[in-house]
């Protein structure tokens, strides 16, 4: 039988902040994606008392807890410190599966033959360890079981900074007092579907069949839920052990908190855009073909699209193509709010025919130039001057690495 730690860093965006500034230590702090953005999109410990979580608005949290300290994320120190998560639980364990910025599974079963004897001491050592790389006020849960959605589920269920164990003999325990909301995969969607039915934790689910949950939930939820509530891994959790293929597409998009109609300020958001996707797909050493843009208003919606018969991977000519040749043939009918960009169809570069014009090699060169620029002091520390200092969009990591590819996660 397998031993998996679930690891999960308590309020992981505000508690990095809290142990950077110890004047926010104690304090109920919220962190938005960033200045002006009014979702929080993380809460402190101390807010959640309050009962402020993740998701609600700040005008909805004020109300609850008008002592709310509100600061945007700080992606990049996020992100570095996550790779210092990494090397902590590689410490523990080769054998090392970052599931989000602030959780991973740590599989000790090979280990405990030969190097330790108690999982709750490997878990305990996992703790003192975390508090030694980023700080004394960084705590975690830590979750440990046979299966991956078990030792989650008790990561999730653990008070605050404690270890809970799960075995075949106290599953079912476990099972019948967790809601259906905190198990993985299960979205507000599913969960409102199954509350209607008097379903509120997996254990529930044993008492219907399949054939009984195949109206409601289809084929696939039919046998998902019933594996869940016997304490099964759910199918993304499954996935976790396969190699991960090259990524497909790369998009980037943001949503402003005011409606743009400058030109040059459109300009300005799409390029930027185009430097973080192009970047990307060089970094992760693709090329793709197929470009689109869209862009929103409060009602109204553009989008357009184009597939090409060669391979870009330079912001120049994916610029030329989005901007220049479509964007600029709409002739814009709405002020914007929504920005996204994405290049798709991507392929190995060592698997394509490189262009024999002396053009793209030498935006090749420039490109390589830049992206060792990068790789040293941090994205648009070089950039085209159209895209103002004050206003760079710089890169978010999201929660659970659509990119971790390209982060080396």
């Amino acid at each position: 039988m397998k031993t998996i730690l679930h690891i999960d860093i308590n309020s992981y965006f505000a508690t990095m902040l809290q142990q950077e500034n110890p004047h926010l230590r104690g304090k109920p702090v919220g962190v938005t994606k960033s200045e002006g953005r009014n979702c929080l999109i993380a809460v402190s410990k101390e807010a959640k008392k309050y009962g402020v979580k993740t998701g609600c608005r700040l005008k909805d949290a004020l109300p609850l807890c008008p002592d709310i300290i509100c600061l945007p994320a700080q992606f990049d120190r996020y992100l570095d410190a996550t790779h210092r998560l990494k090397k902590v639980f590689h410490d523990i364990s080769p054998d090392v599966r970052i599931y989000s910025l602030d959780e991973a599974f740590v599989d000790i079963s090979s280990c405990l033959r030969y190097l330790y004897s108690d999982p709750v001491d490997v878990a305990q050592k996992v703790q003192a360890n975390i508090k030694k790389e980023l700080g004394e006020w960084v705590t975690c849960n830590v979750g440990i079981s046979y299966n991956h959605l078990l030792c989650k589920m008790a990561s999730n269920s653990a008070p605050k900074g404690e270890i809970m164990t799960v075995t075949p003999e106290n599953k079912d325990l476990l099972l019948a007092s967790v809601g259906f909301e905190d198990v993985c995969g299960i979205g507000f969607r599913l969960g409102k579907k199954l509350a209607q039915m008097g379903v509120t934790n997996p254990y529930q689910i044993r008492f219907y069949s399949e054939q009984d949950l195949l109206p409601v939930f289809g084929p696939f939820w039919a046998k998902e839920l019933l594996r869940i509530g016997y304490g099964e891994d759910s199918h993304n959790l499954t996935l976790l052990n396969r190699e991960l293929p090259h990524m497909k597409s790369v998009g980037r998009s943001i949503t402003g908190y005011r409606l743009h109609d400058s030109e040059e300020e459109i300009k300005a958001v799409l390029l930027n855009l185009m430097e973080e996707v192009t970047h990307k797909v060089r970094r992760m050493n693709l090329s793709g073909r197929y470009v689109s843009i869209y862009l929103n208003g409060h009602d109204q919606h553009w989008h357009a699209h184009r597939t090409l018969q060669y391979y870009v991977r330079h912001t120049k000519e994916l610029f030329d193509i989005l901007y220049n040749e479509l964007y600029l043939n709409w002739k814009r009918r709405f002020k914007v709010i929504k920005f996204g960009v994405r290049l798709g169809m991507l392929a190995p570069i060592s698997e394509i025919p490189r262009p024999i014009f002396p053009s793209w090699h030498k935006q090749e060169k420039l490109s390589e130039a830049l992206d060792a620029i990068t790789e040293k002091y941090g994205l648009f520390m070089v950039r085209p001057a159209s895209i103002p200092k004050e206003n760079i969009i710089k890169p978010e990591v999201t929660g659970f690495l659509g990119d971790r590819q390209y982060y080396g996660l």
